[in-house]
C-alpha cells in the first residue's frame, strides 16, 4: 500500500571500499558504507533510515554504481539538496552520485535484473604504488588472450556451483552471464562480467581461475570442467578483493 507520509528514495553511490568492512552494517561496530550512508542521511532528514544496497559487496571492495533505497518521512527537502547534504557529510571515499524518488514497490535489490562487475588485474613489472588498493598485483607474466577465451566459455546459463564460495547457501548456484570480458589497457587486465545475479565471491572466484589460465597453468578447456563438475577444488583461489569494483545495477531489463 502507498504510504503517502513517506517517500522512497533511490541512490546512487560510489565509494572506495579499502577502509571499510564491506557494504552491511556489523555488530561490532566496524566502519561499513551502509553505516556511513545511514549517518549522513539521520543528520540530513533529521531521522533514522535504513538504507537497502543491491549488492552486499565484501571488505575492500569498491563500487562507481552501488544503489540502495531509504524510506523517510521527511517531504520537505528536494531531492539535490538531499544529495548534495548527504555528500557534505560523507567522507572523501564515500560519494553521492544521484537522488531520485522512486515508487513505493521498488527496492534496490529484489528490483535488480542484473549487475555489472570490473576486475582489475596489475601486470606490469613495476609496482602500482598509486593503485595499490585498487588493483589485483599478479607478479607473473598473463596471455590475455588465452584468459579471454576462457571467459567466453562461462558466458550463458550455467551451474556456477563451482565458483561459489563455501559460505554462500543459496538454494540455487544457476545463473546466466550475458557478458565476461577480458581487456587489455595501460598495463592492465580487465575482467567485465554482468550477470542476472552472482553468487557469494563468484566474480573473485572467476578471476582467480582466469589469472591461472593466463599463468599457462591451466588450459581454457578448465572452465568446462569446473562449470560440469560443480568441484570449486578444481577452480582458482579467491583472487584479492581490492581489485574488484561493483560498476552497476541493472533494473527493468536494460543492461
Amino acid at each position: 500500500m502507498n504510504d503517502p507520509r513517506r517517500r522512497n528514495i533511490k541512490l546512487v553511490i560510489a565509494y572506495r571500499g579499502a577502509d571499510y568492512h564491506g557494504w552491511q552494517r556489523q555488530r561490532e561496530h566496524l566502519p561499513t558504507i551502509q553505516q556511513a550512508v545511514e549517518t549522513a542521511a539521520a543528520r540530513v532528514l533529521g531521522e533514522r533510515v535504513c538504507v537497502n544496497g543491491a549488492s552486499r559487496t565484501d571488505a575492500g571492495v569498491h563500487a562507481a554504481g552501488q544503489v540502495a533505497t531509504m524510506l523517510t518521512g521527511n517531504l520537505s527537502i528536494p531531492l539535490e539538496n538531499l544529495r548534495r547534504a548527504m555528500d557534505g557529510k560523507l567522507p572523501d571515499d564515500i560519494a553521492i552520485r544521484s537522488a531520485e524518488e522512486v515508487s513505493p514497490d521498488f527496492h534496490a535489490s529484489r528490483s535488480a535484473s542484473g549487475k555489472t562487475y570490473l576486475y582489475r588485474i596489475h601486470a606490469a613489472p613495476a609496482k602500482p604504488v598509486m593503485l595499490a588498493d585498487q588493483v589485483c598485483i599478479c607478479r607473473a607474466p598473463l596471455r590475455p588472450d588465452t584468459m579471454r577465451l576462457a571467459a567466453r566459455r562461462l558466458i550463458g546459463t550455467h551451474d556456477f556451483a563451482g565458483f561459489a564460495s563455501a559460505a554462500d547457501e543459496r538454494e540455487s548456484t544457476v545463473r546466466t552471464l550475458s557478458r565476461c570480458d577480458v581487456a587489455e589497457t595501460d598495463g592492465e587486465i580487465r575482467l567485465k562480467v554482468t550477470g542476472d545475479g552472482f553468487l557469494y565471491h563468484m566474480v573473485r572466484n572467476i578471476a582467480g581461475t582466469l589469472i591461472e589460465i593466463g599463468r599457462g597453468r591451466w588450459r581454457p578447456g578448465r572452465i568446462d570442467e569446473i562449470l560440469s563438475s560443480g568441484d570449486r577444488r578444481l577452480a582458482g583461489h579467491t583472487a584479492a578483493a581490492e581489485g574488484l569494483t561493483l560498476l552497476c545495477v541493472h533494473y527493468d531489463g536494460n543492461r
